[in-house]
């Protein structure tokens, strides 16, 4: 092979290539991934479906193999040659580029990951494809590199552990950042919490958070109507100034909708003031829609209040702790307390943390998107805010975070 095809740009190339269409269907490819299997069985198994992982560094090569200025210029993707390097730096700002390779078995069918996404699958088929194969550039390659990497790891399974955990990227790792060390970089992000929110409702928070984790304190709404349920909206609605032109103007139940998800089930329509009509929704409602999302947002940047059927009455949980919505949520939460409207905060002690920046942010690898991360982390961290390492003042975040240790890759 030349040099370009050594290098991350061409290598990243040939495997946009492969994860458009993953199954191998020509014999040479698949008896040279069979082969890697084999090679790669001697590694102790590190997940599900005897999954193995193992790491490879391409070099990023020259300016010339990320690719021909002239293109860039012709095609208006940069202005100037300034940009085109600035481009280039920014997809490969290290010399060499890091991928994690991952071979998992099921159902004696074989995949391979790079990055965790799906690249090659080898499934053994009675018939054949037809149409062309167009990977096998890159399964040749890929074939050489793991073989010489693995060849590494059985001459000396401590060394290339070592030269991983010295030299794998930050941000190809796992770890956490306290929040005001967080905010010691970013001084902004602090202010926003402290700008908002004064001593005394932190103190009422705390007070919330009390009155959320003890099972002795009696929370339950003896009565609740749709009605009701929307007055308890309006309070924190008001409390965020979501309407601060209308509020004397729209109705609890117009605030509702102009701010809910709108898959109401029906419960916009209900009489406002039956028990009745509100206790026969509830238990026959079909189920699939939002009722309870009362700020509508993403899949992790909504805020809802649910009403969940107790013995005695009802009980009303407020949930939103994504640090975009937090604020909101607190506010929402006050404004309940001081209305005294009982009611459960949801993950109440994580975001009392939050608030006072003494929880952590956990930190990522970049090839995952930091949402829902939580199963990446020790429980007792009780972290449930995540980001990746970025750009921006990224060697000070290195500095202030911690890191977990690195998987060693064991035979």
């Amino acid at each position: 092979m030349d040099k370009k095809t050594k290098t991350a740009p061409f290598f990243d190339y040939l495997i946009r290539v492969a994860q458009s269409q993953t199954i191998v269907t020509d014999k040479d490819c698949i008896e040279k991934l069979l082969l890697l299997i084999n090679e790669i069985s001697v590694l102790e198994i590190q997940g599900v479906d005897e999954l193995r992982n193992i790491w490879i560094e391409v070099p990023r090569g020259d300016i010339q193999d990320y690719g021909l200025y002239e293109e860039f210029l012709e095609g208006e993707v940069v202005s100037n040659y300034e940009e085109f390097v600035e481009m280039w730096k920014y997809e490969y700002p290290e010399i060499t580029k890091w991928y994690e390779i991952s071979v998992a078995t099921y159902n004696k069918e074989y995949y391979f990951y790079v990055d965790s996404v799906l690249t090659f699958h080898v499934k053994f088929l009675e018939e054949r494809p037809t149409q062309a194969y167009y990977s096998g550039e890159l399964i040749g390659w890929f074939f050489d590199v793991v073989m010489d990497v693995m060849s590494f790891v059985k001459t000396d399974i401590a060394k290339y552990n070592e030269h991983i955990n010295n030299y794998l990227p930050f941000d190809r790792r796992f770890g956490k950042i306290l929040r005001k060390d967080y905010w010691s970089i970013f001084p902004e992000e602090g202010l926003t919490f402290q700008n908002q929110l004064s001593e005394e409702d932190v103190n009422i928070l705390e007070t919330i958070v009390n009155q959320s984790v003890d099972p002795g304190i009696d929370l339950v709404l003896k009565k609740l109507t749709a009605g009701d349920f929307f007055d308890y909206c309006r309070i924190g609605y008001v409390a965020n100034d979501y309407f601060t032109n209308d509020t004397n103007n729209l109705t609890a139940l117009e605030m509702y909708k102009r701010s809910a998800d709108g898959r109401d089930e029906g419960f916009t329509k209900l009489n406002l003031d039956s028990e009745a009509d509100f206790l026969d929704w509830f238990r026959n409602k079909n189920g699939g829609g939002h009722p309870w999302e009362i700020c509508r947002g993403g899949n992790s940047t909504h805020i809802s209040l649910y009403v969940q059927s107790s013995e005695n009455g009802w009980l009303l949980v407020l949930d939103g702790s994504s640090c975009v919505r937090v604020l909101e949520t607190v506010k929402m939460a006050i404004a309940l307390y001081k209305s005294h409207i009982p009611f459960i905060l949801n993950k109440s002690a994580e975001i009392l943390r939050m608030i006072t920046g003494i929880d952590y942010i956990g930190i990522v690898p970049k090839t995952i998107f930091p949402r829902y991360c939580n199963s990446h982390f020790p429980p007792e961290d009780k972290i449930i805010d995540f980001m990746n390492l970025g750009f921006d003042n990224k060697e000070e975040i290195i500095q202030k975070a911690t890191w977990y240790p690195l998987r060693r890759i064991l035979l």
